[in-house]
């Protein structure tokens, strides 16, 4: 029997250097704080623990009552029953820790997938790590890939990422039933969420979707923003260009006369205004504003810059409205998109729809998991994708595309010429691209002062006022 102490700053750091020296077959006997004086007088006092573990080469599981360990002693004896339960159960805890250090390796130690793990797949789980997906989730849906029925340890990960779309379709992610519409009335569409998120600029993309217009389907706008300076003009004006009748309330029974107007319809788009989650008794009264509105599939709209701590917090905030699905915008301007599938997985809901710029309809895509788990992917140029491998198996690679003529840091606030030399310092998650200056311009982009990007040519009025339009739209 060998027995040491082992002192960290952490608990965790603790058991795992219990781990390296005794491996996770030791058994721990004790744990304590300490408190270090490294000052005069008590000053930068600073927290420590330290765990006395053993390990068992061949001896008595437990040292004898007269054997000393070292000069301190490892720890005071405790007295009655709950006291010595209440140790017991710390003590199991610990030893449960120690063995679940290894479990939490992840998928590159041998014993976490398999014992012949399938090349790549551990770089995959280190990928899906660097994309923000959390470790559990990560190598679960490593080892499901593995697990997959037909798994062929040939493909790239290009190969595998329909099977792991299925994974995650199994989890229930990306799956939900619509509610059901009498026939005659409209499907209503209610766009939530807190201000700036895009919920308006939603709405007015789905009401010019070919899609949802085809077969001489007819669409309608509803708005309820009375808060912000211009909601209600802004949608006219995209009414009036779209051909959509928009109607105004702020009120239930105006919600309720614009509900019998639209009977006729297909469609009805909803726009809310925006509403924090520091604000309930906003919220109560929209719910109350939309009550004659029995059937209607509510979409939670959140930016996808938005951390996941508070992206969850919105969640919670809207859970009890009751929400259906969620929206995802803005996600041209975020490098990695691993917490939105986090947020998708944890609350159990489903995207509908990403937001991928401001263009009206067509940066707006109704296929929101595929595209989402597209972006957490490796891509071809990550070097985790080996075409070759299993000829036939996987995509041509196409063509690098033309370099934009203007582009811009998503953590700046200027545009430059393609061939500027700030443009070498931007990173590739950062990079944003533009057809034009009036595009640049109306996302709020400023000119560089060193190539000038603005003077290279003049945009038609046409696509000035359209421009301007979506700059007062946002996203």
């Amino acid at each position: 029997m060998q027995i040491k102490r082992f002192e960290a700053k952490t608990m965790t750091a603790a058991l795992k250097m219990v781990k390296d020296e005794f491996g996770v077959n030791a058994v721990i006997l004790s744990a304590r704080s300490l408190n270090r004086t490294r000052g005069f007088f008590g000053v930068g006092r600073a927290a420590a623990v330290e765990v006395t573990a053993a390990s068992d080469s061949g001896g008595a599981a437990y040292p004898s009552a007269g054997r000393v360990v070292s000069d301190r002693p490892v720890m005071s004896p405790l007295s009655g029953a709950t006291e010595r339960a209440a140790r017991r159960g710390l003590l199991q805890s610990l030893n449960a820790g120690l063995r679940s250090l290894t479990q939490r390796q992840g998928p590159a130690e041998p014993d976490r997938l398999s014992p012949r793990p399938a090349p790549g797949l551990a770089q995959l789980y280190h990928h899906l790590l660097a994309q923000e997906v959390e470790r559990d989730l990560a190598g679960d849906l490593v080892e499901q890939l593995q697990r997959f029925p037909g798994f062929d340890p040939t493909l790239d990960a290009e190969g595998l990422r329909s099977d792991a779309l299925k994974i995650l379709q199994d989890m229930g992610i990306g799956r939900t039933a619509d509610p059901a519409v009498d026939r005659g009335t409209p499907r209503v569409l209610v766009m939530v969420g807190p201000g700036g998120a895009g919920k308006t600029t939603t709405a007015i993309k789905l009401a010019a979707d070919p899609s949802m217009r085809a077969d001489a389907r007819k669409v309608a706008l509803l708005t309820l923003d009375d808060h912000r300076i211009g909601a209600v003009e802004q949608l006219r004006i995209y009414g009036s260009i779209l051909n959509v009748p928009v109607a105004f309330a702020t009120s239930a029974e105006m919600v309720r006369q614009a509900w019998q107007a639209f009977q006729g319809m297909d469609w009805l788009m909803v726009d809310t205004p925006g509403i924090s989650p520091a604000e309930p008794e906003r919220l109560n009264e929209l719910r109350q504003m939309l009550e004659p509105l029995k059937t209607k599939d509510v979409h939670l709209v959140l930016n996808a810059c938005t951390r996941e701590k508070d992206l969850a917090r919105m969640v919670d905030a809207w859970k009890g409205f009751p929400i259906h699905r969620l929206v995802f915008t803005r996600l041209d301007e975020v490098g990695a998109c691993g917490h939105l599938l986090n947020l998708l997985v944890r609350t159990g809901l489903s995207v509908s729809h990403l937001g991928t710029g401001s263009r009206i309809p067509e940066d707006l895509t109704a296929r929101g998991l595929a595209m989402l788990l597209g972006r957490i992917w490796p891509s071809r140029e990550s070097g985790l994708t080996k075409p070759g491998r299993a000829s036939g198996l996987t995509r041509p690679e196409a063509p690098p595309p033309e370099p934009p003529h203007l582009v811009a840091n998503g953590s700046s606030e200027l545009y430059h010429r393609s061939d500027c030399k700030w443009v070498r310092k931007i990173k590739p998650e950062h990079l944003i691209r533009f057809t034009s200056a009036v595009e640049a311009e109306s996302r709020q982009f400023i000119a560089c002062r060193n190539c000038h990007p603005h003077q290279d040519g003049r945009a038609d009025v046409r696509a000035t006022a359209w421009a301007g339009l979506q700059a007062a739209g946002g996203r």
